[in-house]
């Protein structure tokens, strides 16, 4: 067996998942170069999000959050699959063995690819905070077309999760 060696500041891929529906393709992958990062690609136009940022994703009670965030019309809030944002299920100690790992010094979350009965999507599960988002379709084009993840710095404004958790106390 050859192994490969990557040069410094080199971006290499790790894990995938694709998506598809009668809309198209989304292509979910671990990039790793000076830190690793979840690329959501939908063919036209991608976003590369690191742990914090989907921590801060899998807090969110809702979709309409996050469209708020993303000034859409629904786009998360409407798709069938998403948003199951609460309490993740306990797995036990170890991650899924399907799921990709995304961390930094901050945080860390797993995702994996899930089918439900409305389609196809990926759960972000945050171990720490102990919290999960399913996002389908429709959600991870939305979130694709972010030009700029300083939209997200809003989800930051406590630094422990939104101010009605019981960790950050109630609003």
């Amino acid at each position: 067996m050859t192994e490969r060696t990557h040069a410094v500041g080199e971006t290499r891929e790790t894990d995938r998942i694709r998506l598809a529906d009668s809309e198209g393709l989304v292509t979910v992958r671990k990039l790793v170069s000076k830190g690793a990062r979840l690329e959501i690609d939908r063919g036209d136009a991608s976003v590369k999000l690191d742990a914090l940022l989907l921590e801060g994703l899998a807090w969110q009670d809702n979709g309409g959050a996050v469209d708020e965030v993303l000034e859409a019309e629904a786009a998360v809030a409407t798709d069938p699959v998403a948003f199951t944002a609460g309490e993740a299920a306990e797995d036990g100690p170890e991650p899924p063995a399907d799921a990709i790992s995304i961390s930094n010094e901050y945080a860390q979350v797993y995702v994996r690819s899930v089918s439900t009965a409305a389609g196809d999507g990926i759960e972000v599960t945050t171990p720490g905070r102990g919290t999960a988002a399913t996002l389908g379709l429709q959600s991870l084009r939305a979130l694709a077309g972010v030009t700029d993840t300083d939209v997200f710095s809003v989800w930051f404004k406590t630094p422990f999760g939104p101010e009605d958790t019981p960790v950050e106390g109630p609003l």
